[in-house]
């Protein structure tokens, strides 16, 4: 198994975060003891929110196909860690393979999941709120995405739409969406040229990129 995980980078005054693959860990105790019969470990990472949940832990697990012709099948779950043991939150299944998982802060941040399936990658990143651990944001792409920090510490998540050059997909030529989070949930400001990307920090900005 591999993991990824978040390396941060400065960039004129703005925080970037880079997806690098990590060595490969130790497999977690408490989280091959919860496996469903029959399921294997792919992936798991802490995530700590917070009130009296304090610590989840997130873990992706694998079950075979019954048939030939069919595609394992992949499942997401996070528990609540307690003193007697976890307690299931949030469950999301899934034919694609997972790529990464980690939250994007050490304390009451997002948890981003990236799959890969067929062609593309699939991005979900989950949030807890109101003592509830929801989905608030979900997009595909053909690249990896990006994160990015504004001078306020808010995080920003870049989804690039490529073109095609010399009859391969490249990022130069396509053009970039960025999603904001607001507290909530992440708002679209604005879509420029992937050159341009790490300008567009509010609508105001990306509007004048154009």
């Amino acid at each position: 198994m591999r993991m990824i995980t978040a390396k941060v980078a400065g960039f004129f005054g703005l925080a970037f975060l880079l997806l690098t693959t990590a060595a490969a860990q130790e497999p977690n105790k408490s989280a091959m003891a919860y496996l469903p019969r029959g399921e294997s470990l792919r992936a798991y990472a802490g995530w700590r929110v917070t009130g009296k949940d304090g610590r989840l832990l997130c873990v992706v697990s694998e079950a075979a196909a019954s048939k030939s012709d069919e595609l394992p099948t992949r499942s997401l779950r996070i528990y609540r860690e307690k003193s007697s043991g976890l307690v299931e939150l949030y469950k999301f299944a899934s034919p694609d393979s997972v790529v990464s998982i980690f939250p994007l802060g050490d304390y009451d941040a997002r948890l981003v999941v990236t799959w890969v399936g067929g062609s593309a990658y699939h991005l979900r990143i989950l949030a807890f709120l109101e003592g509830q651990v929801k989905q608030v944001f979900d997009e595909g792409s053909k690249l990896l995405p990006e994160f990015l920090y504004d001078d306020q510490g808010r995080e920003l998540v870049l989804i690039t739409d490529p073109a095609i050059k010399n009859g391969k997909w490249t990022p130069t030529n396509g053009t970039t969406t960025v999603f904001k989070w607001d507290g909530a949930g992440y708002e679209k400001i604005g879509t420029v040229p992937w050159t341009k990307r790490l300008q567009c920090l509010s609508k105001e900005s990306c509007a004048s990129l154009k």
